[in-house]
């Protein structure tokens, strides 16, 4: 489908812009404790996850009229889309760090970029696959929105592993605890 295509790279475009705007969107509201729930209040390698799952969020508001009802598994596609972004950005950042033993700007830009390259990727591929079930679709509506329930609630209540930790300020969330 022609227009699935210009869709999935339209969600590329829209997901590096958003990111890219979202990313200084809480120093730019003086630090909102509120917009700290849906942006990266620090440095962490969690709190920039943010900035993928949001601006798909942003993408998928845009998007869902247009198509939702003209593809299959759309929750699923999301979904895997999401999670295929984030695990990407982990594992591109984990890897070169633990070999480099120190994080590279550009490199952590990149991964973001790849990762939203093969989240629309993975996602145009699941929307045309035959029809999952319903029950599928819902448990992938709710899996992704508990994704973003946990994004917030660890914004506040950060694990102290170093996934949540500002590499910075040797800090957590949005407190910045110790």
């Amino acid at each position: 489908m022609k227009s699935l295509k210009r869709w999935r790279f339209a969600g590329i475009i829209a997901l590096i812009i958003f990111g890219f705007l979202l990313h200084y969107l809480y120093s730019w509201t003086g630090n909102s404790k509120i917009i700290g729930l849906f942006v990266p209040v620090n440095e962490s390698v969690w709190e920039h996850l943010k900035l993928g799952y949001w601006s798909l969020v942003l993408f998928s508001f845009v998007e869902f009229s247009q198509i939702k009802y003209r593809v299959n598994n759309y929750y699923f596609a999301k979904l895997i889309g999401i999670l295929s972004l984030e695990t990407i950005i982990i594992l591109i950042f984990y890897g070169y760090t633990f070999i480099i033993g120190k994080n590279i700007l550009l490199i952590d830009i990149l991964s973001y970029v790849i990762g939203a390259i093969v989240c629309q990727y993975l996602t145009y591929i699941f929307l045309q696959l035959k029809p999952l079930s319903k029950f599928t679709d819902k448990i992938s509506l709710a899996a992704f929105i508990a994704v973003g329930i946990l994004f917030g609630v660890t914004t506040y209540y950060p694990p102290h592993i170093a996934i949540f930790m500002d590499h910075t300020t040797k800090t957590y969330g949005i407190n910045k605890e110790k």
